[in-house]
């Protein structure tokens, strides 16, 4: 979907370098969480669900279904703010009690049971029993993929679950099967787990504010098409590069992004993203950089990528095809490594409105281009 709209001409208010109408918008939703504790299990024959995952954070219990029928993912919470964060990025979201117990079994052995209402009313109660969480000597990684996009599960620390492991839907009971733990249907509990998830989806965003000037400490105010709002601001700023906070308001989850960017007389071009919660950094880096939108430029190009965590030098790996046209930009995911995401291809993308300044004087002058 592109947005096309009433072009004005700015040249007299901005200069080439720092063309201040023009906000750093990434063409892509990264999200990425730190989870003390998660489970995962695939569902076999139930007519709805194909996998379930719990996420525990404190207090804090998040249950993740997979809809096989739409191939598509619903998310329960009980947090309110996380649910509509959750709604506002275009999620399948509810907010619900979940009640959450951790005890022993008689033989000593960690016992965990979840208990919901799904958003047609049946219940669902999980009963895992995790087996010795074993430490690894390098981070394991583990790649899911659907209509969601894909995620990439990082963790030094995980167990396999033993008998007496199981799922009740709606009054149907489901026993997992043993699995390869790398597998695409690994059953297993984690600790300290990180999430990366790219998601997939074009998005429109409109700029609210533009800074009057391109100095440090600069700021950009962004809205889109889903109300989530957004600020850009410059940390620090030299004559060709410039690093800045991308802050997602309202978002209880959203990790701290720095965006390192180069600047030149046609706009933005990414190098690299930092992503950081908990003490924990994932990075994806860009090569050749990934230009961002910019007005009036239309161009194809190729762009290969390498996302990194913490001491993981590579974790996955691939590359993007790069369309831009008229303050739009999407690309194309292809995976290339690990294994479990190869040949994997998504979209993402953005599509930009200009500052409200603009559009106000788009709607009372003649828009004709000069």
């Amino acid at each position: 979907m592109y947005v096309f709209f009433c072009p004005v001409d700015t040249r007299a208010q901005e200069t080439p370098k720092d063309s201040l109408s023009q906000a750093p918008i990434l063409p892509m939703n990264v999200k990425f969480r730190f989870v003390p504790q998660y489970f995962v299990q695939p569902i076999d024959n139930d007519p709805r669900y194909a996998r379930i995952e719990a996420l525990i954070d404190g207090g804090r219990c998040d249950v993740v279904l997979l809809d096989k029928t739409m191939n598509r993912k619903i998310y329960y919470s009980n947090l309110q703010r996380k649910v509509d964060a959750l709604a506002a990025n275009g999620a399948d979201a509810y907010a619900t009690s979940i009640d959450f117990a951790a005890v022993s079994t008689d033989a000593g052995d960690p016992f965990f049971r979840i208990r919901l209402q799904d958003s047609i009313g049946q219940e669902i109660v999980w009963q895992f029993v995790a087996g010795e969480i074993v430490p690894h000597s390098s981070p394991e990684v583990v790649s899911s993929s659907d209509n969601s996009g894909i995620a990439l599960f990082y963790t030094t620390r995980r167990a396999s679950a033993l008998p007496g492991t199981s799922l009740t839907v709606g009054g149907r009971k489901y026993t997992p099967k043993s699995s390869d733990a790398n597998s695409a249907s690994a059953i297993f509990y984690a600790t300290d787990m990180t999430i990366a998830q790219i998601l997939p989806g074009t998005e429109l965003w409109s700029v609210e504010a533009s800074p009057a000037s391109l100095t440090q400490t600069a700021q950009w105010n962004l809205r889109s098409g889903a109300r989530r709002e957004r600020m850009l601001v410059v940390k620090q700023l030299s004559d060709t590069e410039a690093l800045v906070d991308q802050i997602d308001l309202y978002d209880p989850d959203s990790p701290e992004i720095l965006l390192n960017i180069t600047r030149t007389n046609d706009g933005y071009s990414l190098r690299s993203i930092s992503i950081t919660s908990h003490s924990n950094t994932l990075w994806i880096f860009f090569g050749p950089e990934l230009p961002l939108p910019a007005h009036g430029t239309d161009d194809k190009m190729t762009v290969t990528f390498t996302v990194a965590e913490n001491e993981q030098a590579s974790i996955a790996t691939g590359t993007l095809a790069v369309r831009r046209a008229l303050e739009a930009e999407h690309i194309v995911w292809q995976f290339d490594a690990p294994d479990l995401a190869r040949g994997q291809v998504f979209e993402t993308g953005a599509n930009v409105i200009p500052n409200s300044v603009e559009q106000s004087k788009c709607a009372m002058e003649d828009c004709s281009v000069p």
